[in-house]
């Protein structure tokens, strides 16, 4: 007989034995359904004309003619978030979780449907989808990234949490780490899969 004790998929934390018909934990949900519930406010502010006061990312295209150059690194971004969320939406809606949505004229719009969409549907996802690790693992990739593209700024190491207790020092970028605890070597899919720590989470 099998006795381990059930996990959540994506941050390999043991399941409360009081909620172990979940695929993924409640904190990975609620982290989930924060970043879709950023998304579409830090989108709408990525903006395709360098040289303004907004976001930048990435190098620029001069276009040709008196237009403004267009940022091709955030065009770029904006269709690499649409397209998660868009595949997320319809994986989920042939899986069982209902009709797509009617998809607005713009991009800035479909990703917010999208977003709505998901977190209607995040806890029946948590609870019946098997992949929703992947789900949870590229949809935190997406906030990351754009956040980061928002801020405007260099990136910063963040904590995140191993499952031994310790803490895992690492950036948006980074392509691996170990815990300085456990010694486990993470690789970059493994690595953005762990938890954000808690603050006030002491590192090893």
């Amino acid at each position: 007989m099998d006795t381990t004790a059930p996990a959540c998929v994506a941050c390999h934390r043991p399941l409360p034995a009081w909620d172990p018909s979940r695929f993924a934990c409640v904190a990975c949900h609620q982290q989930v359904d924060g970043a879709l519930a950023e998304l579409p406010a830090l989108v709408a502010q990525l903006d395709v004309t360098p040289g303004r006061s907004g976001p930048r990312v990435g190098s620029l295209h001069a276009a040709a003619g008196s237009r403004p150059p267009i940022d091709l690194a955030v065009v770029d971004l904006r269709a690499q978030v649409h397209g998660v969320l868009a595949s997320w939406v319809r994986d989920w809606a042939e899986s069982g979780a209902g009709d797509e949505p009617t998809w607005p004229a713009t991009e800035t719009a479909r990703v917010a449907a999208a977003c709505r969409w998901l977190r209607w549907r995040l806890d029946w996802a948590v609870r019946m989808h098997p992949a929703v690790d992947e789900a949870v693992r590229e949809i935190r990739d997406a906030h990351r990234e754009v956040r980061l593209a928002v801020e405007g700024r260099d990136e910063r190491a963040i904590r995140l949490a191993c499952p031994c207790g310790s803490t895992v020092s690492a950036t948006v970028s980074s392509a691996g780490a170990t815990c300085p605890a456990c010694g486990v070597r993470y690789g970059r899919s493994e690595l953005l899969a762990l938890p954000v720590a808690a603050r006030g989470r002491a590192a090893a």
